[in-house]
Protein backbone atom coordinates (compact mmCIF):
# COMPACT_ATOMS: atom_id res chain seq x y z
CA UNK A 1 0.00 0.00 0.00
CA UNK A 2 3.09 2.17 0.47
CA UNK A 3 4.32 1.96 -2.78
CA UNK A 4 1.48 3.52 -4.49
CA UNK A 5 2.14 6.77 -6.24
CA UNK A 6 -0.68 8.50 -4.23
CA UNK A 7 0.86 7.34 -0.91
CA UNK A 8 4.61 8.23 -2.12
CA UNK A 9 3.50 11.68 -2.94
CA UNK A 10 1.46 12.14 0.27
CA UNK A 11 4.96 10.87 2.33
CA UNK A 12 6.75 13.27 0.42
CA UNK A 13 4.39 16.43 1.27
CA UNK A 14 4.12 15.54 4.98
CA UNK A 15 8.49 15.31 5.27
CA UNK A 16 8.31 18.79 3.37
CA UNK A 17 5.95 20.31 5.28
CA UNK A 18 7.33 18.88 8.88
CA UNK A 19 10.81 19.97 7.46
CA UNK A 20 9.68 23.02 7.51
CA UNK A 21 8.10 23.54 10.52
CA UNK A 22 11.30 22.05 11.97
CA UNK A 23 13.53 24.39 10.75
CA UNK A 24 10.92 27.27 11.29
CA UNK A 25 10.30 26.06 15.08
CA UNK A 26 14.45 25.87 15.33
CA UNK A 27 14.74 29.48 13.97
CA UNK A 28 12.81 30.99 16.23
CA UNK A 29 13.91 28.70 19.61
CA UNK A 30 17.36 30.66 18.50
CA UNK A 31 16.12 33.76 17.98
CA UNK A 32 14.33 33.55 21.26
CA UNK A 33 17.07 32.34 22.85
CA UNK A 34 19.67 34.85 21.71
CA UNK A 35 16.93 38.34 22.04
CA UNK A 36 17.70 39.90 25.01
CA UNK A 37 14.60 40.16 27.28
CA UNK A 38 12.47 43.44 28.00
CA UNK A 39 14.09 45.64 30.21
CA UNK A 40 11.25 48.03 30.98
CA UNK A 41 10.73 46.63 34.45
CA UNK A 42 13.79 46.03 35.25
CA UNK A 43 15.00 49.91 33.98
CA UNK A 44 12.35 50.97 36.54
CA UNK A 45 13.46 48.57 39.09
CA UNK A 46 17.12 49.99 38.83
CA UNK A 47 15.54 53.50 38.92
CA UNK A 48 13.31 52.81 41.97
CA UNK A 49 16.42 51.26 43.89
CA UNK A 50 18.39 54.29 42.61
CA UNK A 51 16.20 56.49 44.14
CA UNK A 52 16.00 54.64 47.83
CA UNK A 53 19.36 54.75 47.84
CA UNK A 54 20.00 58.28 47.53
CA UNK A 55 17.16 59.27 50.33
CA UNK A 56 19.15 56.28 52.14
CA UNK A 57 22.15 58.76 51.60
CA UNK A 58 21.03 62.01 52.30
CA UNK A 59 18.59 61.49 54.88
CA UNK A 60 18.74 58.08 56.99
CA UNK A 61 22.74 57.70 57.31
CA UNK A 62 22.74 61.87 57.35
CA UNK A 63 25.54 61.45 54.84
CA UNK A 64 26.57 65.29 54.65
CA UNK A 65 27.08 66.84 50.86
CA UNK A 66 30.54 67.85 51.98
CA UNK A 67 31.81 64.02 52.91
CA UNK A 68 31.04 63.89 49.12
CA UNK A 69 33.20 66.58 48.38
CA UNK A 70 35.88 64.76 50.28
CA UNK A 71 35.44 61.83 48.06
CA UNK A 72 36.39 63.96 45.36
CA UNK A 73 39.85 64.55 46.31
CA UNK A 74 39.46 68.10 48.38
CA UNK A 75 40.55 68.35 51.50
CA UNK A 76 37.98 70.38 53.36
CA UNK A 77 34.57 69.81 53.60
CA UNK A 78 33.09 72.72 51.72
CA UNK A 79 32.89 74.90 54.94
CA UNK A 80 36.71 75.60 55.12
CA UNK A 81 37.58 73.32 57.58
CA UNK A 82 40.65 71.71 56.69
CA UNK A 83 39.67 67.62 57.57
CA UNK A 84 42.48 64.84 58.81
CA UNK A 85 43.51 61.76 57.06
CA UNK A 86 41.97 59.74 59.36
CA UNK A 87 38.21 61.73 58.98
CA UNK A 88 38.81 61.58 55.18
CA UNK A 89 38.87 57.67 55.72
CA UNK A 90 36.25 57.39 57.97
CA UNK A 91 34.19 59.04 55.11
CA UNK A 92 35.09 56.99 52.31
CA UNK A 93 34.40 54.04 54.83
CA UNK A 94 31.27 54.91 55.45
CA UNK A 95 30.02 55.87 52.09
CA UNK A 96 31.82 52.64 50.70
CA UNK A 97 30.35 50.56 53.53
CA UNK A 98 27.09 52.22 53.15
CA UNK A 99 27.34 51.49 48.87
CA UNK A 100 28.21 47.55 49.42
CA UNK A 101 25.50 47.09 52.03
CA UNK A 102 23.13 48.90 49.95
CA UNK A 103 24.57 46.66 46.62
CA UNK A 104 24.21 43.35 48.70
CA UNK A 105 21.16 43.94 50.18
CA UNK A 106 19.47 44.88 46.77
CA UNK A 107 21.02 42.43 44.63
CA UNK A 108 22.04 45.05 42.52
CA UNK A 109 25.76 46.48 41.70
CA UNK A 110 26.56 49.85 42.82
CA UNK A 111 29.53 52.20 40.43
CA UNK A 112 30.19 55.85 41.58
CA UNK A 113 32.35 57.52 38.82
CA UNK A 114 33.11 61.12 37.10
CA UNK A 115 32.60 62.62 34.70
CA UNK A 116 35.50 61.31 32.69
CA UNK A 117 33.96 57.78 33.21
CA UNK A 118 36.60 57.00 35.91
CA UNK A 119 35.59 54.67 38.48
CA UNK A 120 35.48 55.58 42.23
CA UNK A 121 33.62 52.60 43.16
CA UNK A 122 32.56 49.10 42.30
CA UNK A 123 30.63 47.19 44.13
CA UNK A 124 31.24 44.02 42.20
CA UNK A 125 35.26 44.62 42.18
CA UNK A 126 35.07 44.68 38.41
CA UNK A 127 36.87 47.82 37.77
CA UNK A 128 39.52 49.20 39.82
CA UNK A 129 39.86 52.44 41.27
CA UNK A 130 40.74 54.65 38.99
CA UNK A 131 39.93 53.02 36.04
CA UNK A 132 38.32 54.42 33.05
CA UNK A 133 34.70 52.63 31.91
CA UNK A 134 35.42 52.36 27.71
CA UNK A 135 32.38 50.89 26.54
CA UNK A 136 29.51 52.92 28.14
CA UNK A 137 26.30 54.87 26.14
CA UNK A 138 23.55 56.85 28.24
CA UNK A 139 20.75 58.68 27.13
CA UNK A 140 18.86 60.99 29.37
CA UNK A 141 15.62 60.11 30.91
CA UNK A 142 13.59 62.92 32.79
CA UNK A 143 12.15 61.15 35.68
CA UNK A 144 8.85 63.16 36.51
CA UNK A 145 8.91 61.93 39.97
CA UNK A 146 11.90 64.07 41.52
CA UNK A 147 11.70 67.31 40.33
CA UNK A 148 13.01 68.95 37.23
CA UNK A 149 16.42 69.75 38.52
CA UNK A 150 17.28 66.28 38.39
CA UNK A 151 17.82 63.64 36.34
CA UNK A 152 18.19 59.81 35.69
CA UNK A 153 20.17 58.17 33.20
CA UNK A 154 20.10 54.80 31.62
CA UNK A 155 21.83 53.09 29.33
CA UNK A 156 24.41 49.88 28.77
CA UNK A 157 28.16 49.58 29.88
CA UNK A 158 30.11 46.00 29.09
CA UNK A 159 32.87 44.85 32.15
CA UNK A 160 36.36 44.26 31.02
CA UNK A 161 35.19 40.74 30.76
CA UNK A 162 32.89 41.70 27.68
CA UNK A 163 29.82 41.12 30.09
CA UNK A 164 27.04 43.78 29.28
CA UNK A 165 25.05 45.48 32.23
CA UNK A 166 22.11 47.58 31.93
CA UNK A 167 22.05 50.74 34.58
CA UNK A 168 20.59 54.21 35.80
CA UNK A 169 22.86 56.73 36.99
CA UNK A 170 22.24 59.94 38.74
CA UNK A 171 24.63 62.41 39.70
CA UNK A 172 25.33 63.18 43.29
CA UNK A 173 24.88 66.61 42.73
CA UNK A 174 21.46 68.85 41.69
CA UNK A 175 21.99 69.29 37.90
CA UNK A 176 22.43 73.00 38.83
CA UNK A 177 25.24 72.24 40.93
CA UNK A 178 27.20 69.56 38.66
CA UNK A 179 30.98 70.38 38.09
CA UNK A 180 33.69 68.63 35.74
CA UNK A 181 34.26 67.06 38.40
CA UNK A 182 31.20 65.73 39.98
CA UNK A 183 30.38 62.26 40.80
CA UNK A 184 27.31 59.81 39.25
CA UNK A 185 26.03 56.82 41.34
CA UNK A 186 25.60 54.27 39.05
CA UNK A 187 22.96 50.79 39.79
CA UNK A 188 23.30 48.14 37.58
CA UNK A 189 21.74 44.84 36.76
CA UNK A 190 22.85 42.17 34.04
CA UNK A 191 21.31 42.26 30.80
CA UNK A 192 18.98 39.60 31.01
CA UNK A 193 18.82 36.46 29.05
CA UNK A 194 16.60 33.95 29.20
CA UNK A 195 17.15 30.69 29.99
CA UNK A 196 16.56 26.94 28.32
CA UNK A 197 13.23 26.85 30.29
CA UNK A 198 12.01 30.11 29.33
CA UNK A 199 12.57 29.76 25.82
CA UNK A 200 10.71 26.65 25.81
CA UNK A 201 7.87 28.38 27.89
CA UNK A 202 7.59 31.58 25.47
CA UNK A 203 7.94 28.94 22.28
CA UNK A 204 4.77 26.98 23.71
CA UNK A 205 2.88 29.71 25.25
CA UNK A 206 3.65 32.04 22.12
CA UNK A 207 4.20 29.50 18.63
CA UNK A 208 3.43 26.28 19.17
CA UNK A 209 -0.17 26.71 18.83
CA UNK A 210 0.50 28.36 15.47
CA UNK A 211 2.62 25.91 14.19
CA UNK A 212 0.57 23.15 15.15
CA UNK A 213 -2.36 24.99 13.31
CA UNK A 214 -0.26 25.45 10.41
CA UNK A 215 0.78 21.95 10.63
CA UNK A 216 -2.77 20.53 10.19
CA UNK A 217 -3.67 22.62 7.45
CA UNK A 218 -0.70 22.44 5.26
CA UNK A 219 -1.56 18.04 6.38
CA UNK A 220 -4.99 18.76 4.82
CA UNK A 221 -3.67 20.58 1.48
CA UNK A 222 -0.77 17.82 1.48
CA UNK A 223 -3.23 15.38 1.18
CA UNK A 224 -5.60 17.40 -1.21
CA UNK A 225 -2.94 17.72 -3.29
CA UNK A 226 -1.42 14.10 -3.22
CA UNK A 227 -5.00 13.52 -4.33
CA UNK A 228 -5.09 15.58 -7.49
CA UNK A 229 -1.88 15.04 -8.51
CA UNK A 230 -1.46 11.42 -8.02
CA UNK A 231 -4.70 11.14 -10.05
CA UNK A 232 -3.38 13.17 -12.82
CA UNK A 233 -0.35 10.86 -12.84
CA UNK A 234 -1.61 7.87 -12.07
CA UNK A 235 -5.11 7.22 -14.22
CA UNK A 236 -2.58 7.39 -17.18
CA UNK A 237 -0.12 5.37 -15.82
CA UNK A 238 -2.83 2.49 -14.83
CA UNK A 239 -4.84 3.15 -18.10
CA UNK A 240 -1.00 2.50 -19.84
CA UNK A 241 -0.66 -0.40 -17.35
CA UNK A 242 -3.84 -2.23 -18.99
CA UNK A 243 -3.23 -1.23 -22.29
CA UNK A 244 -0.08 -3.08 -21.74
CA UNK A 245 -2.12 -6.32 -20.27
CA UNK A 246 -3.88 -6.23 -23.07
CA UNK A 247 -1.11 -5.91 -25.91
CA UNK A 248 0.24 -8.78 -24.03
CA UNK A 249 -2.75 -10.62 -24.40
CA UNK A 250 -2.52 -10.23 -28.28
CA UNK A 251 -4.72 -6.97 -28.96
CA UNK A 252 -2.45 -4.90 -30.74
CA UNK A 253 -5.25 -2.32 -31.29
CA UNK A 254 -4.84 -1.10 -27.77
CA UNK A 255 -3.83 3.04 -27.53
CA UNK A 256 -4.23 5.63 -24.72
CA UNK A 257 -5.08 8.96 -24.42
CA UNK A 258 -2.27 11.12 -24.37
CA UNK A 259 -2.62 13.68 -21.82
CA UNK A 260 -1.62 14.79 -18.33
CA UNK A 261 1.42 16.12 -17.36
CA UNK A 262 4.73 16.77 -20.02
CA UNK A 263 6.13 13.48 -18.40
CA UNK A 264 3.08 11.66 -18.41
CA UNK A 265 2.08 13.13 -22.27
CA UNK A 266 5.60 12.19 -23.46
CA UNK A 267 5.35 8.36 -21.92
CA UNK A 268 2.11 7.88 -23.83
CA UNK A 269 2.92 8.97 -26.59
CA UNK A 270 6.09 6.55 -26.73
CA UNK A 271 3.91 4.09 -25.24
CA UNK A 272 1.45 4.39 -28.24
CA UNK A 273 4.52 4.51 -30.69
CA UNK A 274 5.87 1.56 -29.00
CA UNK A 275 2.36 -0.41 -29.57
CA UNK A 276 2.04 0.56 -33.37
CA UNK A 277 5.33 -0.93 -33.94
CA UNK A 278 4.74 -4.41 -31.79
CA UNK A 279 1.50 -3.86 -34.23
CA UNK A 280 3.66 -3.35 -36.93
CA UNK A 281 6.22 -6.28 -35.93
CA UNK A 282 3.67 -8.67 -35.40
CA UNK A 283 1.74 -7.72 -38.87
CA UNK A 284 5.02 -8.50 -40.67
CA UNK A 285 5.96 -11.40 -39.04
CA UNK A 286 2.75 -13.13 -39.42
CA UNK A 287 3.29 -11.80 -42.91
CA UNK A 288 6.72 -13.33 -42.74
CA UNK A 289 4.98 -16.63 -42.07
CA UNK A 290 2.42 -16.75 -44.90
CA UNK A 291 5.85 -15.56 -47.12
CA UNK A 292 7.44 -18.12 -46.43
CA UNK A 293 5.08 -20.64 -46.21
CA UNK A 294 3.97 -19.56 -49.84
CA UNK A 295 8.15 -19.11 -50.80
CA UNK A 296 8.55 -22.69 -49.88
CA UNK A 297 5.72 -24.64 -50.89
CA UNK A 298 5.69 -23.23 -54.83
CA UNK A 299 9.26 -24.52 -55.04
CA UNK A 300 8.53 -27.17 -53.23
CA UNK A 301 5.72 -27.54 -55.45
CA UNK A 302 8.14 -27.98 -58.47
CA UNK A 303 10.40 -29.69 -57.28
CA UNK A 304 8.00 -32.31 -56.41
CA UNK A 305 6.43 -32.66 -59.67
CA UNK A 306 9.15 -32.52 -62.15
CA UNK A 307 11.25 -35.09 -59.98
CA UNK A 308 7.91 -37.33 -59.66
CA UNK A 309 7.57 -36.87 -63.90
CA UNK A 310 11.05 -37.96 -63.96
CA UNK A 311 10.72 -40.74 -61.81
CA UNK A 312 7.63 -42.14 -63.12
CA UNK A 313 9.47 -41.84 -66.87
CA UNK A 314 6.41 -38.87 -67.54
CA UNK A 315 9.18 -36.88 -69.14
CA UNK A 316 9.26 -38.89 -72.62
CA UNK A 317 12.14 -37.74 -74.11
CA UNK A 318 15.42 -35.89 -73.09
CA UNK A 319 14.83 -32.89 -73.71
CA UNK A 320 11.84 -32.79 -71.52
CA UNK A 321 13.51 -34.72 -68.89
CA UNK A 322 16.40 -31.99 -69.18
CA UNK A 323 14.06 -29.12 -68.47
CA UNK A 324 12.32 -30.83 -65.43
CA UNK A 325 15.71 -30.72 -64.36
CA UNK A 326 16.89 -27.55 -64.68
CA UNK A 327 13.08 -26.09 -63.25
CA UNK A 328 14.07 -28.17 -60.05
CA UNK A 329 17.85 -26.89 -60.13
CA UNK A 330 16.25 -23.21 -60.40
CA UNK A 331 13.25 -23.73 -57.58
CA UNK A 332 16.36 -25.25 -55.36
CA UNK A 333 18.61 -22.31 -55.25
CA UNK A 334 15.96 -19.91 -55.02
CA UNK A 335 15.21 -22.10 -51.58
CA UNK A 336 19.01 -21.99 -51.27
CA UNK A 337 18.68 -18.03 -51.18
CA UNK A 338 16.10 -17.37 -49.21
CA UNK A 339 18.06 -20.04 -46.41
CA UNK A 340 20.72 -17.83 -46.55
CA UNK A 341 18.58 -14.77 -46.07
CA UNK A 342 17.50 -16.46 -43.24
CA UNK A 343 20.52 -16.89 -41.87
CA UNK A 344 21.70 -14.01 -42.75
CA UNK A 345 19.07 -12.03 -40.63
CA UNK A 346 19.78 -14.22 -37.55
CA UNK A 347 23.26 -14.03 -37.51
CA UNK A 348 22.98 -10.09 -37.83
CA UNK A 349 20.47 -9.89 -34.76
CA UNK A 350 22.67 -12.29 -32.81
CA UNK A 351 25.54 -9.97 -33.61
CA UNK A 352 27.46 -12.84 -34.81
CA UNK A 353 27.72 -11.61 -38.76
CA UNK A 354 31.12 -12.01 -39.67
CA UNK A 355 33.18 -9.53 -42.03
CA UNK A 356 36.35 -10.06 -44.03
CA UNK A 357 37.52 -6.91 -44.19
CA UNK A 358 39.73 -5.29 -46.70
CA UNK A 359 40.92 -2.50 -48.79
CA UNK A 360 38.14 -2.16 -51.76
CA UNK A 361 38.50 -0.30 -55.06
CA UNK A 362 34.89 0.43 -54.84
CA UNK A 363 34.90 1.25 -58.68
CA UNK A 364 35.48 -1.66 -59.40
CA UNK A 365 33.07 -3.34 -57.13
CA UNK A 366 30.26 -1.68 -58.21
CA UNK A 367 30.89 -1.91 -62.53
CA UNK A 368 31.29 -5.54 -61.79
CA UNK A 369 27.79 -5.77 -60.37
CA UNK A 370 26.18 -3.67 -63.01
CA UNK A 371 28.14 -5.65 -65.89
CA UNK A 372 26.53 -8.62 -64.66
CA UNK A 373 23.23 -7.06 -63.98
CA UNK A 374 23.04 -5.42 -67.77
CA UNK A 375 22.21 -8.54 -69.01
CA UNK A 376 18.56 -8.87 -67.63
CA UNK A 377 18.20 -5.19 -67.30
CA UNK A 378 18.64 -5.48 -71.45
CA UNK A 379 16.08 -8.65 -72.01
CA UNK A 380 13.41 -6.56 -69.89
CA UNK A 381 14.14 -3.59 -71.98
CA UNK A 382 15.43 -0.87 -70.12
CA UNK A 383 18.28 1.29 -70.22
CA UNK A 384 21.04 0.71 -67.16
CA UNK A 385 23.37 3.55 -66.96
CA UNK A 386 26.39 3.02 -65.12
CA UNK A 387 27.74 6.32 -63.80
CA UNK A 388 31.24 5.15 -61.65
CA UNK A 389 34.20 7.02 -62.36
CA UNK A 390 37.50 4.64 -62.18
CA UNK A 391 39.08 6.57 -59.94
CA UNK A 392 37.37 6.53 -56.68
CA UNK A 393 39.20 6.22 -53.34
CA UNK A 394 39.53 2.67 -51.78
CA UNK A 395 37.43 1.98 -49.00
CA UNK A 396 37.66 -0.58 -46.05
CA UNK A 397 35.24 -3.22 -46.23
CA UNK A 398 34.05 -6.76 -46.69
CA UNK A 399 33.76 -6.68 -50.67
CA UNK A 400 31.29 -10.27 -50.81
CA UNK A 401 29.36 -8.16 -47.71
CA UNK A 402 28.81 -4.46 -50.01
CA UNK A 403 28.50 -6.46 -53.02
CA UNK A 404 25.85 -7.97 -51.67
CA UNK A 405 24.02 -4.42 -50.92
CA UNK A 406 24.55 -3.40 -54.22
CA UNK A 407 23.16 -5.87 -55.86
CA UNK A 408 19.92 -6.35 -54.52
CA UNK A 409 19.63 -2.40 -54.77
CA UNK A 410 19.96 -2.97 -58.39
CA UNK A 411 18.20 -6.15 -58.65
CA UNK A 412 15.28 -4.35 -57.00
CA UNK A 413 15.65 -1.04 -59.12
CA UNK A 414 15.57 -3.53 -62.03
CA UNK A 415 12.37 -5.80 -60.75
CA UNK A 416 10.21 -2.63 -60.02
CA UNK A 417 11.10 -0.83 -63.37
CA UNK A 418 8.74 -1.05 -65.90
CA UNK A 419 9.86 -1.97 -69.62
CA UNK A 420 11.41 1.50 -71.15
CA UNK A 421 12.30 2.87 -68.14
CA UNK A 422 15.32 4.03 -66.84
CA UNK A 423 17.96 2.68 -64.16
CA UNK A 424 21.39 4.32 -63.06
CA UNK A 425 23.94 3.38 -60.95
CA UNK A 426 25.54 7.12 -59.86
CA UNK A 427 28.82 6.67 -57.64
CA UNK A 428 30.74 9.86 -56.39
CA UNK A 429 33.38 10.91 -53.38
CA UNK A 430 30.84 12.85 -50.49
CA UNK A 431 31.80 14.02 -46.90
CA UNK A 432 34.85 12.10 -46.07
CA UNK A 433 33.24 9.30 -48.35
CA UNK A 434 31.83 7.88 -51.20
CA UNK A 435 28.10 8.47 -51.77
CA UNK A 436 26.63 5.41 -54.12
CA UNK A 437 22.96 6.00 -55.75
CA UNK A 438 20.45 3.28 -57.01
CA UNK A 439 17.78 5.60 -59.00
CA UNK A 440 14.93 4.14 -61.04
CA UNK A 441 11.77 5.59 -63.21
CA UNK A 442 9.68 2.44 -61.95
CA UNK A 443 6.24 2.82 -59.80
CA UNK A 444 7.66 3.99 -56.75
CA UNK A 445 6.91 3.56 -53.00
CA UNK A 446 3.73 5.16 -51.33
CA UNK A 447 4.66 7.32 -48.36
CA UNK A 448 2.80 5.53 -45.69
CA UNK A 449 5.63 2.95 -46.73
CA UNK A 450 8.42 4.60 -46.80
CA UNK A 451 9.58 4.25 -42.98
CA UNK A 452 9.06 1.24 -42.83
CA UNK A 453 11.06 -0.09 -45.75
CA UNK A 454 13.87 -1.27 -44.10
CA UNK A 455 11.56 -3.39 -41.69
CA UNK A 456 12.16 -6.86 -41.39
CA UNK A 457 9.75 -8.69 -42.90
CA UNK A 458 7.88 -5.70 -44.29
CA UNK A 459 6.90 -6.05 -48.12
CA UNK A 460 5.34 -2.98 -50.10
CA UNK A 461 3.44 -5.45 -52.40
CA UNK A 462 1.00 -7.02 -50.44
CA UNK A 463 -0.92 -8.87 -53.16
CA UNK A 464 1.90 -11.23 -53.36
CA UNK A 465 0.85 -11.21 -57.30
CA UNK A 466 4.91 -10.73 -58.84
CA UNK A 467 7.28 -13.12 -60.14
CA UNK A 468 8.77 -15.97 -58.50
CA UNK A 469 11.73 -13.40 -57.85
CA UNK A 470 9.72 -12.07 -54.95
CA UNK A 471 11.36 -12.04 -51.59
CA UNK A 472 10.22 -12.24 -48.46
CA UNK A 473 10.71 -8.63 -47.26
CA UNK A 474 14.51 -9.41 -46.02
CA UNK A 475 16.53 -7.96 -48.48
CA UNK A 476 16.02 -4.51 -47.52
CA UNK A 477 16.83 -4.92 -43.75
CA UNK A 478 20.23 -6.97 -44.16
CA UNK A 479 21.27 -4.11 -46.36
CA UNK A 480 20.71 -1.59 -43.85
CA UNK A 481 22.52 -3.72 -41.06
CA UNK A 482 25.43 -4.22 -43.49
CA UNK A 483 25.93 -0.74 -44.55
CA UNK A 484 25.53 0.34 -40.80
CA UNK A 485 28.42 -2.36 -39.63
CA UNK A 486 30.60 -0.75 -42.39
CA UNK A 487 29.83 2.67 -40.21
CA UNK A 488 27.79 4.15 -43.15
CA UNK A 489 24.47 4.88 -43.61
CA UNK A 490 21.33 4.48 -46.35
CA UNK A 491 18.53 6.50 -47.27
CA UNK A 492 15.57 6.91 -49.69
CA UNK A 493 13.42 8.69 -51.27
CA UNK A 494 10.63 7.91 -53.38
CA UNK A 495 7.32 9.51 -55.46
CA UNK A 496 4.65 7.31 -56.91
CA UNK A 497 4.62 7.16 -60.53
CA UNK A 498 8.26 8.82 -60.14
CA UNK A 499 10.65 6.37 -59.41
CA UNK A 500 12.73 5.52 -56.32
CA UNK A 501 15.95 6.78 -54.91
CA UNK A 502 18.31 4.45 -52.96
CA UNK A 503 21.58 6.37 -51.37
CA UNK A 504 24.22 4.74 -49.46
CA UNK A 505 27.23 6.34 -48.02
CA UNK A 506 30.18 4.79 -46.58
CA UNK A 507 33.09 6.23 -44.75
CA UNK A 508 37.09 6.71 -45.84
CA UNK A 509 39.42 4.75 -43.91
CA UNK A 510 40.62 7.00 -41.51
CA UNK A 511 44.18 6.30 -39.52
CA UNK A 512 42.44 5.01 -36.45
CA UNK A 513 40.60 2.63 -38.89
CA UNK A 514 42.59 -0.20 -39.97
CA UNK A 515 40.69 -2.80 -39.85
CA UNK A 516 36.58 -2.74 -39.95
CA UNK A 517 34.90 -4.40 -37.22
CA UNK A 518 34.22 -7.89 -37.42
CA UNK A 519 31.28 -7.99 -35.05
CA UNK A 520 28.24 -6.20 -33.97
Amino acid sequence: MLLTLRNRLLLSYVAILLILLVLVGFVLLVFLATRPLPTEEITNDLTATLLDVRVLETVRLEIQPGDWSVWLGRNNNGNGQTLSMPSIRRIEQTIVGYLTDESSSRDVRTLIINGQGIVRFDSAGAFVTGERVQQIDQEELLHRGIGRLNAVYQGHFSDPDGEKWLYVAQPLRPMAEIQADSLFVIVAAPVPHPTLGEVFRVFGDTFFMPLAQAGLIGLVIAVGLSVLISGSVARPLQRMSEAARRIARGDYRQRVPVNGPREVRALAGSFNEMAERVAATQQAQRDFLANVSHDLRTPLTSIQGFSQAIAEGVAGDQASAQRAALIIHDEAARMHRMVESLLDLARIEAGQLDLKPRAIAPSELLLGIGESLSVRARDKGLNLALDVPPDLPRIAGDGDRLAQVFNNLLDNAIKHTPQGGNVRLHAQTAQRGIAVTVQDSGEGIPADDLPRIFERFYQVDKSRQHDRRSGMGLGLAIVRQIVQLHGGTINVASEIGHGTTFTVWLPLPTPAMTTVSGRR
